[in-house]
Formats: C-alpha cells, structure tokens, sequence
C-alpha cells in the first residue's frame, strides 16, 4: 500500500540516491536506478523502502552506512534531552507532556521529499495539531526511530515508567537509514525485529507506541497491535491526508489512522 503513489515512489527514487550522494558513490546511480526500477512496482511500501536501503547497503558494501551520523545525532540528541529532563521534572513528569515532546522530537530525517527539518532544540516543545488521548496499558511496546530522538525516548520511557507504565524497547535488527538498532542502545534491553522492515509489522499483541513516518506508513499498511503513533507531517502525503500543516506534530491512535487512509483513498 503507497499512502500517494506518484509522490511516495519519487521519495523513494529521491532518498536512495540521495544516500549514495551523501554517502559519495556516485558511480553507483546506474545500479541503484536499476533496482529502483524494479521496486516502484511493488505493492508494499514499506517492503519497497526496506529493499531500496538494502541496496544501498549492498552497493556501497557498509553494514551500517549512516553509523557516523548516527553518533552525531546521539551526541545533540543527549544535549537536548537534559534540557527535557529538567522540564519533565517541573511538571512532575507529566506524561501528556512527554507524549507531545516525543511526537515533536520526530524531526531529522535524511530521505523525505522536500523536507525541511529544523533544529531539534528548537522543535522538541511544539504542540501536536492533532492530539488524541488514548489509555495506556501497564506494558507498551515503545518502537523507536532515528538516533537523534531515540536519546529524548529514553527520558519518555522515565516518564511512562513513573506513570507505572513500562516500555519495551523495539528496533529493527538490520540497519536503516539513522535509526537506532541494539549496537547503537549500548546496555539496553531491546527486543530486535527481523531484517530492516518496520518493527510495526512483526507486532502482532499488545500495544505499540511507534515513533516515525515508516512505523506510520507500515502501520496502516499491515498494523495489528492497539497503536499510538507519534510522529510529524514531513511530507505532503501525510500533511493532506490529515488536513494539517507540513511538519506539523501528531499524536495519533493506530485505529484513527487507518481510518483516514481508508477514506483518502490515495
């Protein structure tokens, strides 16, 4: 399922060269345009955008080709978390807080269309334009995203377990992109999908708070679990489908989205 499928397959095209120019192996566009080629027929996203940073990975021979930047993003990413800490404290750990900081944290990206991302200091504090409450059980899965936010997720999870609620942490077992997998977590305890596909998809019990578009996208596609999405309107597909502004923080059940989805009829 493509959420809009001329403006997620240009994405798609767009992102993994894109990978190759940052990652400087131009000579590997013929390839990658290539494989590509054959992806844009693909009637799962998710499995399309999976495959494509498999190759990536495969042409440029690096099990983890963003693990640089990834430190980078970690490093900013603890800077602003002591910043979230101190305020989560003020307010006695609110967790409708943390939930909007952790929707807001959703903001570097390396391979959506025409995004703009700002500074993650300057975004963790902005409030979701679609905003729903839902109950939490006494034990979520909590999927992470890029490496960045994943270090405010953890101040989050502080703040779910202190509502006596624990977290599970969940990453993809394969690299991605900047996501965090377990080498990146150092000591933490994760439970690891298989491969490189969202970790929404391998989630069939319980409940989920998942974090990012491609949880999103995934989720809609093939989601099972009770869901609380977090995340931002980065592109125009999801900015439309949803009638909010681009970029814009969302705190959102699994049902309720898929439901738009269903209406779009993208």
């Amino acid at each position: 399922m493509w959420l809009g499928s001329v403006n997620c397959k240009l994405c798609m095209i767009t992102s993994r060269v894109g990978d190759l120019a940052r990652l400087q192996r131009p000579d590997k566009f013929p390839e990658i345009l290539a494989e590509l080629s054959k992806l844009v027929g693909c009637s799962s996203r998710s499995e399309a955008f999976s495959k494509s940073f498999e190759a990536v990975r495969r042409l440029v021979g690096v099990r983890d080709p963003y693990s640089a930047y990834k430190e980078r993003l970690a490093a900013i990413g603890r800077r602003v978390a002591g910043s979230i800490r101190r305020r989560l404290e003020q307010l006695s750990w609110d967790l409708r807080t943390a939930l909007r900081v952790a929707a807001a944290a959703n903001i570097v990206d390396t391979s959506v269309l025409g995004y703009r991302p700002k500074k993650l200091e300057d975004a963790i504090w902005d409030l979701p334009a679609i905003e729903e409450r839902v109950e939490l059980p006494p034990r979520v899965y909590y999927v992470l995203d890029n490496m960045g936010e994943a270090q405010i997720d953890l101040v989050v999870m502080e703040a779910l377990e202190r509502s006596g609620i624990k977290p599970v942490i969940v990453v993809r077992s394969e690299p991605y992109e900047i996501d965090a997998t377990r080498d990146d977590l150092g000591t933490y305890s994760v439970i690891e999908t298989p491969g490189n596909s969202p970790p929404v998809m391998w989630l069939e019990d319980g409940f989920i708070l998942a974090k990012g578009i491609a949880n999103f996208e995934a989720y809609v596609e093939s989601g099972r679990a009770p869901a609380l999405l977090l995340l931002r309107a980065k592109c125009d597909v999801i900015s439309a489908l949803f009638s909010v502004p681009k970029n814009a923080p969302l705190v959102m059940s699994g049902s309720t989205a898929k439901a738009f989805a269903r209406l779009a009829a993208f």
